[in-house]
């Protein structure tokens, strides 16, 4: 029995088993803690193969930097010559209306015949008040005090000049010849032909009020639209055209200021002159450098 009791151990199955297992297990063990160095090795392999294929040398860095640099100055140089021929456009177009601006102000300038035609009445009113008042021809004078009472200043049609001026635009005018000619055009109206005219106003309003003290002004409008019948008046009536010697102090008066008046005209017919001068001119130079008509 006792040797029995010894050698079941032996036989036991469940003991067998046992060992097996243990066999079964070491080569597990051994499995995994070899498969971790393998990936380890591989992940190492990997990674020294990227770093062979990503590397770059300084040309590709300095062909990458030519073709970013040509793309952006290809786009600069487009953007230039689309800001070019837009800016030429807009140049086509103010010199065209700067044509239409100088044509009116050429037709204006043509009422310098009238300020001539003034002038001559001035100087032929003066004449006569230097005469006795027995000798002046009163009726002559009626209607040379009618056409004193005349007056206008000169339109500028400026919307083109003021458009270069304020927007800044004259840089838009290529040629340096007509922009520096439409600055002195310019600065000729707005400084010298508005200051006589200021003037030339100023003194007008003081003749009108002194004429008043010794004219019946009801008659000027016949002066001017029916002189037959201004001649009837006169001859029906004479003493109503004669200025009384008590009036000799405004009379006086009047001619000191119509002798002003006189020289601010002059000077305007002058300061026309010139300005027809210029538009003449003007409008020359642009249809020499734009082709214009």
């Amino acid at each position: 029995m006792a040797e029995n009791t010894e050698e079941e151990p032996l036989d036991n199955p469940a003991y067998t088993r046992s060992e097996n297992s243990l066999e079964e297990i070491t080569p597990i063990i051994e499995t995994e803690s070899i498969n971790p160095n393998q990936e380890t090795e591989n992940m190492e392999v990997h990674h020294h193969s990227h770093a062979s294929h990503g590397k770059k040398n300084w040309k590709s860095y300095f062909w990458e930097f030519l073709m970013l640099f040509l793309a952006v100055f290809c786009g600069f140089l487009a953007e230039w010559q689309l800001e070019h021929v837009i800016e030429h456009q807009r140049e086509e177009k103010l010199v065209a209306s700067l044509v239409e601006d100088l044509k009116k102000d050429s037709t204006e300038i043509l009422q310098i015949n009238e300020w001539e035609s003034l002038q001559k009445t001035n100087d032929s009113l003066r004449a006569e008040i230097e005469k006795p008042s027995g000798e002046r021809n009163n009726l002559l004078m009626y209607k040379w005090f009618s056409g004193i009472r005349l007056f206008g200043n000169f339109e500028y049609h400026n919307r083109t000049i003021e458009q270069l001026k304020n927007g800044g635009n004259f840089r838009l005018i290529r040629k340096i010849n007509l922009s520096d000619s439409l600055i002195d055009y310019d600065a000729l109206i707005v400084s010298y032909l508005r200051d006589q005219e200021n003037q030339s106003k100023d003194i007008y309003q003081k003749l009108n009020f002194l004429q008043d003290k010794f004219i019946n002004s009801k008659f000027y409008r016949l002066s001017r639209a029916n002189k037959s019948q201004l001649d009837s008046i006169y001859n029906a009536t004479p003493d109503v055209f004669k200025i009384s010697d008590r009036n000799n102090d405004y009379l006086f008066e009047y001619y000191n200021n119509l002798e002003f008046y006189a020289q601010m005209t002059y000077y305007r017919i002058g300061t026309l002159k010139i300005m027809q001068r210029k538009a003449r001119n003007l409008l020359e130079l642009i249809g020499k450098e734009y082709k214009s008509n």
